[in-house]
């Protein structure tokens, strides 16, 4: 299952580290268009977890949601490798923008 994780380079407050976003829940038009044309599985989801809508990874063939907390905080996750063989897997590429843009995002 091909699963999206956005990294945001220059966020305002974090001294230029790199911050890795989640609990997305509003997105420009052209980021979107760009992501989903890629990975029509990434969208909109409520999660009882958090209780709250955000764009999130889910199954293609059932539509479940698969969380953020699940991706990036366990140990083996697609985006927490452990391995050598577990990073091969990742593939990163930059989203072409022509401004810098807003996203709104959850704590």
């Amino acid at each position: 299952m091909s699963a999206v994780a956005l990294l945001a380079p220059y966020v305002e407050g974090t001294d230029n580290e790199i911050c890795v976003l989640s609990n997305i829940q509003e997105l420009p038009e052209d980021v979107l268009s760009y992501i989903q044309k890629r990975v029509p599985t990434f969208k909109v989801k409520f999660s009882k977890t958090v209780r709250e809508k955000y764009f999130a990874n889910t199954c293609p063939a059932c539509g479940v949601l698969s969380g953020d907390f699940f991706l990036h905080s366990e140990p083996g996750a697609p985006f927490f490798p452990t391995t050598e063989d577990e990073a091969k897997n990742l593939f990163i590429t930059e989203i072409p923008l022509s401004n810098e843009i807003k996203v709104e995002l959850s704590r």
